[in-house]
């Protein structure tokens, strides 16, 4: 069960992040989900904090404290990346 979880946690964390890299280095042109990718991981990550807490819960190893990590992170990104570019560009 904890493995299921923290597969879980990690494949919800990269979802969103092969989306962002996408997004911000244009490496394949997606024209019409303009601004999904930075407002992905506020659904996703939710989840995988979830099941990375559950997964923590159960054994507490480096493991499930890099997925609650790298969940939380990747969950504030839209709010950083919002705040970042009115504090840096004004706009």
């Amino acid at each position: 069960m904890l493995k299921r979880f923290v597969i879980l946690a990690y494949l919800l964390f990269l979802a969103p992040l092969i989306f962002i890299v996408n997004f911000m280095f244009d490496i394949i042109t997606l024209e019409n989900i303009q601004g999904l990718p930075v407002f992905s991981p506020l659904v996703f990550c939710s989840f995988g904090l979830f099941f990375a807490s559950k997964a923590y819960q159960i054994q507490k190893n480096a493991l499930t404290i890099g997925a609650v990590t790298a969940n939380l992170v990747l969950f504030l990104f839209p709010f950083i990346y919002m705040i970042g570019g009115t504090a840096i560009f004004g706009v």
